[in-house]
């Protein structure tokens, strides 16, 4: 079957990887251009484009996918199916309308909940006891199409944002596999429509979502330090002459009470930030340019006190 691919992420590229594997191999991959990882380091293709070097598949970056020369492209390599799985641009109809079979994409949550650019993240943070994996058709509404296969995963108390991304990500290549061989074979899997009362949206993370609240309760605050981990991280400033940011990578909420953003405590092995209820025990973390580090090793670096501050 002609398949393209459309995906840019860690996410997507364990998707490529499973359709090449189940001699699926798309004939095109579409992602997004190289970009500067670092402020002076030289532009860097995506995994996915990597990959796609790496396995000779014919690869596209175009900066806006719907302009007419890029249909143009798409259309020269009569595709009969377009997989998407974090692309990060949203198709035209008349992009849509190219393939004979229509598209589908990899969505990582149980749609229709979760709809948009950070689902784990969401997940995580909402304290969903499950999330999942999604075959959907592509609609010109955000995640809003029918549901062609879709199963479920818990999320354990333990599990960060990398940890069951990496998850989610194996799933979803199988999953991909299994529709697109369906679709191969002549017999696509029957469509079910999303329950338009149930759906919720998570936008693209930003800055405001990636900084430590200390006016939530302390549970809420756990859930954001693993819906962060372990990047972008959840970050948070050691106010005072000067200010120390650092990246918070493995919290715990524990009784007790403090004021919001101030050191309760300070152990050998952790130490206690106050929030609205509750505290935060901070365990493992990480400084501006610096390697992960255990609370300990910060606290053999860093005088702190009762009484100082984060905000």
């Amino acid at each position: 079957m002609r398949i393209v691919f459309f995906g840019s992420g860690e996410f997507a590229l364990a998707s490529l990887v499973a359709l090449v594997k189940a001699a699926l191999t798309p004939v095109l991959v579409v992602t997004a251009p190289p970009r500067r990882r670092r402020r002076r380091g030289a532009c860097e293709p995506t995994p996915v484009h990597a990959a796609a070097m790496d396995h000779g598949i014919a690869a596209i970056t175009p900066d806006k996918v719907n302009e007419p020369f890029v249909l143009d492209q798409l259309g020269a390599v009569r595709p009969e199916l377009f997989a998407v799985s974090d692309y990060g641009q949203i198709l035209s109809r008349a992009l849509l309308d190219i393939p004979k079979a229509g598209s589908i994409n990899v969505h990582a949550s149980l749609l229709p909940r979760h709809r948009g650019a950070a689902p784990v993240f969401a997940a995580i943070l909402a304290g969903d006891p499950e999330t999942g994996v999604t075959i959907q058709r592509v609609v010109r509404r955000l995640d809003a199409g029918p549901i062609l296969a879709q199963e479920r995963v818990p999320i354990a108390p333990e599990d960060d944002r990398g940890g069951l991304r990496a998850r989610l990500a194996l799933l979803g290549g199988r999953m991909l596999v299994d529709v697109a061989e369906r679709f191969a074979a002549g017999n696509p899997p029957g469509e079910t429509p999303q329950e338009e009362s149930a759906a919720t949206y998570c936008r693209r993370l930003g800055p405001e979502d990636r900084r430590m609240r200390w006016e939530e309760n302390a549970e809420r605050a756990a859930r954001r330090v693993r819906a962060l981990s372990p990047k972008p991280g959840a970050h948070t400033t050691l106010l005072g002459d000067p200010g120390l940011d650092l990246v918070i990578l493995r919290a715990g909420a524990v009784s007790g009470s403090g004021a919001p953003g101030g050191v309760s405590s300070v152990g050998a092995d952790a130490f206690d930030i106050g929030c609205a209820e509750g505290l935060l025990r901070v365990r493992e973390l990480v400084l501006a340019g610096r390697r992960a580090m255990s609370a300990r090793a910060f606290l053999n670096g860093h005088r702190l006190e009762p009484g100082d501050r984060f905000g």
